[in-house]
């Protein structure tokens, strides 16, 4: 069969503006059918014509499409159009997950839950050979599908062992330029799942409870296939570093092949980060360069509700550790956590930057489906937004009982536009200018120079745009254009 495997398009907000990831799940699912003709295509990151998509659907024989709730109207519309064809549509990601009802919808013909290394080529081969979809779905497990009005769920998929799901199809996407910050980058997954269950997390909801994870050969068998040309090798976990002597030994193996020459990016906890400093100091020295870690709140009492399980004090002491290293820290935080006042949020913001955070991401409390945080919102009447397109980390689609949904998202822009732009300090309060000093001054992160005037350059450009949804002072982007002409100046001399 010709099977067409699309990564939907979605409202372009927040870090988006930055950031092209590729759509490795996808990848890894065209690895588990290798015979049939598969083709990727990225309507998430590259712009098409309608007409050209179209006709990619037309002449395939199956549309697999993988969704976040923000992605699901978007892939809605494709099956729709696949459906109007005579195309089968088979929708998986994690809004098909949490939302098992997508199921019913009238041109979706089967939902894969969870992961879909086992699941979907027995969907695909159940397509092409039988006579009764309606009835040999049935005896697959892990899918969802309808049977007229009524929703039919089958029977839970086990989860696999992560070292046998096959190596993604990185060469269906070769076309494509991923970048982090405008360097190009690989992406590996080398964990799923989560086993510390925050109220806001839907990890759990679609990859199982706990968390597994490839082990350190594994890991370097797939760095043998990644692109080494590319600056980053990015993982994608949820949580990398709950293992840290998994970690240590994988540090280990990366000198031994040599790839500590190549940048590395992950998620982590900052109470790991703070019980084994020594592998931390390895993470470094075996080419780890940023660290996304969830700070969420400076206050505890947020902490605790959410269940984040963290302290103020692991987060400044990780915060500190990593800088010293030259690890740079992508850090997020949760605008209007449930009790926090205005003045609460404001006090958060200032703490990331006397943090000195390298990069920030301000998201408003968002209760996807499926997690405990939802079934409170819904309990209490918070949500005021039923459009999932809005559920995209900018735009806030519940309030709480002390901050409105208007509230909290002048505070999200304020976060955004202080912390990058601080328009009140002209132009040595630009994000540009206070992390290249600040770089310049830590040999440990003179590795940043290496992709600045490409960073400089096109951030300038992007900023704009991305400041766009959160302000408008009209000499914005004259201000950002003189703070990149200074960096320039410096980066000439």
């Amino acid at each position: 069969m010709k099977i067409l495997l699309i990564n939907p398009t979605g409202p372009k907000v927040g870090m988006d503006f930055f950031l092209k990831a590729p759509p490795l799940g996808l990848m890894t699912l065209a690895a588990t059918i290798p015979n049939h003709q598969v083709e990727i295509l990225d309507l998430r990151n590259y712009d098409y014509s309608a007409e050209f998509v179209e006709k990619k659907i037309k002449k395939s024989d199956l549309v697999g499409i993988s969704a976040s709730t923000s992605m699901i109207n978007s892939a809605l519309q494709l099956c729709q159009f696949a459906k109007e064809n005579d195309v089968k549509t088979v929708l998986g990601g994690y809004h098909g997950s949490l939302v098992p009802e997508t199921a019913l919808h009238p041109c979706v013909d089967v939902v894969v839950r969870g992961e879909g290394e086992v699941t979907f080529p027995e969907v695909v081969h159940t397509i092409e050979n039988s006579k009764n979809l309606k009835t040999d779905f049935k005896s697959v497990k892990g899918i969802n599908f309808k049977n007229g009005s009524s929703l039919i769920q089958t029977e839970n998929r086990p989860l696999i062992d992560l070292n046998d799901s096959p190596l993604p199809r990185r060469d269906l996407v070769k076309k494509y330029d991923y970048h982090y910050f405008w360097a190009t980058i690989d992406a590996i997954e080398s964990a799923r799942g989560c086993p510390h269950h925050c109220h806001f997390c839907c990890e759990a909801s679609h990859w199982g409870r706990g968390w597994r994870f490839k082990s350190p050969e594994r890991v370097i068998k797939e760095f043998h296939h990644m692109d080494k040309s590319k600056q980053w090798f990015i993982f994608n976990d949820s949580e990398s570093t709950l293992n840290m002597h998994r970690i240590e030994r994988l540090c280990h193996l990366i000198k031994e092949h040599g790839y500590h020459r190549k940048w590395k990016s992950c998620q982590g906890r900052v109470d790991d980060i703070v019980k084994y400093p020594r592998i931390i100091g390895k993470m470094a020295s075996a080419g780890w360069k940023m660290m996304f870690i969830g700070i969420e709140s400076i206050h505890q009492k947020s902490l605790d509700i959410i269940g984040k399980r963290i302290s103020i004090e692991q987060i400044k002491t990780a915060v500190k550790m990593l800088h010293d290293l030259g690890i740079s820290i992508f850090g997020s935080i949760i605008i209007g956590n449930i009790g926090e006042t205005k003045e609460d949020v404001m006090n958060t913001i200032k703490f990331a930057e006397d943090l000195d955070i390298d990069i920030m991401q301000f998201t408003p409390l968002t209760p996807y489906p499926s997690t405990q945080l939802y079934q409170q919102a819904r309990a209490n009447g918070w949500i005021t937004n039923e459009d999932f397109a809005n559920w995209n980390l900018v735009y806030p689609i519940m309030r709480t009982p002390d901050l409105s949904t208007k509230e909290i998202y002048e505070l999200v822009q304020e976060a955004y536009m202080d912390f990058y732009f601080r328009i009140r300090e002209k132009l040595f309060g630009s994000f540009f200018v206070r992390a290249f000093w600040r770089f310049l001054k830590n040999p440990r992160y003179w590795w940043f120079f290496k992709m600045t005037r490409k960073f400089v350059l096109e951030g300038i450009k992007t900023a704009p745009k991305f400041a766009a949804q959160f302000e408008h002072n009209g000499h914005l982007e004259d201000q950002l254009q003189t703070a990149a002409k200074s960096v320039q100046k410096i980066v000439n001399n």
